[in-house]
């Protein structure tokens, strides 16, 4: 409860600062000209700032200036941010409160000082805010060691993003979804030589949805970490291991009957998907390609999409599933979710919440049915309705994806 009241806290704050009200300092709280400086109030670059760091998570400074996001200097772009901060100087920062952004720091590979910057719990009220949409806070940051992982993965989305910023497309309109939060994971049960379920579980770095083209992509940052063939049982992240967890949930069966399988439960709207492994290219990229191929001739037909790019080959792949800038913002009509004032009362967080009750009602009744099967039992038939639940949520995802701007399947 002490936290919930500390970012109710901060919102009203943000909310204050943001929409030109003035707000009383808080028990124990100075105000901006208490610290010797008018208070900062966001501007519109600011907004679209907090924005990207709400999708994206984290950001360089050289990341941000590529974005052309006000600032032309990395010291420009580092006072801006030190502002955002909540951090002041006496005469060129002015500090905004409550904070916004904070800064990370780790080392890259070859032992340089990096910063990364993110949300605070008040950014990411603003940027849920800005995008019209509910925003997680990620639960932990992301470690030292997997810090420049993140940046490479980073760059991809600043190079898809750059041309829909540069034509004016407001992020809440972008023709792709991109997630990086720590809640993306991919969880389904499967059986074992003993006769015993065990879960399994695969999180992709990323997950990019293009309406448009009703395509899906779960994204491996490979920098070189894991190695590409497992030398023991536990080197669960190895490459091959990667893509065997991956083509047992795009193609094992959770439902035999209805020849469902883990994938296609989670994601009803029928949309094809493929796993890209983004790696730094050089012979890291023909090593990984080398184990991609050897495990599709392996697993024969049955065999998840995947391939190996560099960054560079990954944003033009993807890119040629993309609408042109143009194109997106000249065809598109508001959404309902988009229109304010316009309640709705099944959007995406009500859909989310159908959707995983439905799947953790399913696999609660399979697993109670293995119980009473192995102790001899009746089993407890499902329910007459689950055809229809599954339609429906078909529907729904069809639903979601038209409201977020997206033509409407064939």
């Amino acid at each position: 409860m002490e936290r919930a009241s500390e970012e109710d806290a901060n919102t009203g704050r943000v909310e204050a600062a943001t929409n030109g009200g003035e707000g009383q300092p808080g028990d124990g709280e100075k105000s901006a000209s208490a610290q010797g400086g008018t208070g900062r109030r966001l501007g519109s670059r600011d907004r679209e700032l907090i924005s990207l760091l709400g999708v994206s998570r984290y950001l360089t400074v050289r990341q941000i200036l590529r974005l052309g996001l006000g600032a032309t200097t990395a010291k420009a772009m580092q006072y801006r941010l030190r502002g955002l901060s909540g951090e002041g100087t006496a005469y060129k920062v002015r500090p905004f409160n409550p904070p916004v952004v904070r800064q990370l720091g780790f080392r890259a590979f070859d032992g340089e000082p990096q910063q990364l910057w993110s949300l605070t719990t008040a950014g990411y009220a603003v940027a849920g805010a800005q995008l019209r949409r509910p925003l997680r806070v990620p639960r932990t940051d992301v470690g030292a060691a997997f810090a420049e992982h993140f940046v490479l993965l980073t760059d991809l989305f600043v190079e898809m993003v750059r041309p829909y910023l540069q034509a004016s497309v407001e992020l809440r309109d972008l023709p792709f979804l991109w997630d990086v939060t720590d809640q993306v994971e991919l969880p389904w049960r499967e059986g074992s030589i003993s006769g015993k379920e065990r879960t399994r579980v695969v999180r992709p770095d990323a997950v990019v949805e293009i309406p448009a083209a009703r395509r899906r992509f779960f994204i491996e940052c490979e920098t070189g970490t894991h190695t590409l063939v497992p030398r023991g049982p536990e080197k669960h992240q190895a490459t091959l291991r990667k893509l065997e967890r991956y083509d047992d949930y795009v193609c094992g069966l959770v439902d035999g009957r209805a020849g469902l399988s883990h994938y296609q439960v989670r994601y009803p709207d029928g949309w094809p998907c493929e796993v890209l492994f983004l790696v730094p290219g050089g012979p890291r990229q023909q090593s990984t390609e080398a184990v991609v191929a050897t495990f599709r001739s392996s697993r024969n037909a049955k065999c998840v999409s995947a391939r190996a790019l560099s960054r560079p080959s990954a944003d033009a792949y993807l890119k040629g599933f993309l609408p042109p800038p143009q194109a997106s913002t000249a065809s598109r009509e508001p959404s309902a979710a988009a229109r304010p004032g316009t309640p709705l009362f099944y959007g995406e967080v009500d859909h989310l919440a159908v959707k995983t009750f439905v799947l953790e009602t399913s696999a609660a009744l399979k697993q109670a049915n293995l119980a009473l099967r192995q102790r001899r039992l009746p089993l407890v038939p499902e329910p007459a309705s689950r055809a229809g639940m599954l339609a429906f949520l078909k529907r729904a995802q069809a639903e979601m994806q038209r409201r977020r701007g997206s033509p409407s399947p064939a």
